[in-house]
């Protein structure tokens, strides 16, 4: 599950960042970071990585996914590329920001519940066999949704309606 690393890069880059500060021990200053970074870091990367793979070279991801390729893949890619952009205009926009680049991520969260989900239904009708990956997909999303909304609910004004 390579997006693990990824996950793993914005947490350690957090982590830096918070020993350059002198590891502050207030926890809005550490959600404050976690989250900036995973929006930053880990949206960035997924974001250009998504672009490469389902823009510039489409066939070759179809190929390795098995699936066939269209202008979908197309779409797909531009919007991992949109939300990569919302996360690296976190750094700059804050507040309510946050929580529509939640929303958004959310939205996208659950089109990656959805596809992982008729993944692991098609591949069990296919083979009669439980697809471990996918169901795995489907846990680590949901997982990583949770543990970014925690660290939102910590930090006061992402989610205030003033």
């Amino acid at each position: 599950m390579w997006i693990l690393a990824i996950i793993g890069m914005g947490v350690l880059t957090a982590v830096v960042h918070l020993a350059v500060m002198g590891f502050p021990t207030d926890g809005v200053t550490v959600s404050h970071t976690l989250l900036l970074h995973q929006f930053v870091v880990t949206h960035g990367i997924v974001a250009v990585l998504g672009f490469t793979i389902n823009v510039l070279t489409p066939r070759t991801t179809a190929k390795k996914l098995g699936w066939p390729t269209s202008p979908w893949q197309i779409k797909y890619g531009f919007q991992q590329l949109g939300l990569g952009v919302i996360g690296v205009m976190t750094i700059w926009f804050q507040g309510n920001f946050w929580a529509a680049a939640l929303v958004t991520l959310y939205i996208y969260g659950v089109s990656g519940l959805w596809t992982h989900t008729r993944e692991v239904v098609r591949k069990r009708r296919e083979t009669g066999t439980t697809d471990w990956v996918e169901i795995g997909n489907i846990v680590l999303d949901v997982i990583y949704h949770v543990a970014l909304t925690w660290l939102s609910l910590l930090i006061p004004g992402v989610w205030s309606l003033s």
